[in-house]
């Protein structure tokens, strides 16, 4: 298989395109630059809203999708021109050193399709069992624990091959009470497919870091609460 290399400005080799899905936040400029500065490809799909990817190849979605961004996934993995993406959501950044953690666990591990990555909050939250509301685990890191299995709030910041949205998409026709899991839903949809999910037990992602202070910055996909 020919796998091809890019070359970004700041000289790294990059076969990973960062798609970063927006809904219009200002924080989307320090999403863009830690992208940049982990020597990712940048491509924005906006879901509807006008916004400013200085930086980054842009592309607006002609209505709003919704869906948590499942339609902002498929069109940036569409037009990614790597053989791996992950996502960004627009209110989140890289963890310095993420892209080097990112591209050794791609090159160790050559029969790996999705790698769930570890996400960190800026200062305790619940994680809660959506049905019987009872407390699962709590903590600023997440998604780091491979044993735990993919469940509901620990497969919020995947990366994927890119072929893997050849075969499986994200649908964009799941129930509206369902629609806070739409990635949970697609890695195990990918999963019980028989695509191989790992885990890259490092954080890797800061969820949110500009809202720490602001009420509801604890909720994990709508999952989680503030201690």
């Amino acid at each position: 298989m020919l796998v091809v290399l890019h070359i970004t400005r700041s000289g790294v080799l990059s076969d990973t395109t960062v798609i970063i899905k927006t809904v219009g936040r200002p924080s989307l400029k320090a999403a863009i630059r830690s992208a940049r500065r982990e020597g990712f490809k940048v491509i924005v799909v906006s879901d509807g809203a006008k916004v400013s990817a200085q930086g980054a190849r842009f592309v607006k979605l002609g209505r709003k999708w919704g869906y948590y961004g499942g339609m902002c996934a498929n069109v940036g993995a569409a037009l990614a021109p790597t053989p791996f993406i992950t996502f960004l959501d627009d209110d989140d950044t890289f963890v310095p050193g993420a892209g080097d953690i990112i591209r050794r666990n791609l090159q160790e591990k050559p029969d790996v399709d999705i790698w769930i990555g570890g996400v960190r909050f800026a200062r305790d939250v619940v994680m809660r069992n959506t049905e019987t509301g009872e407390e699962t685990y709590r903590g600023t890191d997440f998604a780091i624990w491979p044993e735990k299995g993919i469940v509901e709030g620990n497969a919020c910041m995947p990366t994927y091959r890119t072929k893997v949205f050849e075969t499986i998409p994200f649908m964009n026709n799941i129930k509206e009470e369902f629609n806070r899991l739409t990635d949970y839903i697609h890695i195990l949809t990918c999963s019980q497919k028989g695509f191989k999910v790992d885990w890259f037990k490092e954080v890797i992602y800061l969820v949110r870091p500009h809202k720490k202070d602001e009420e509801g910055y604890g909720a994990v996909n709508g999952r989680g609460n503030d201690t």
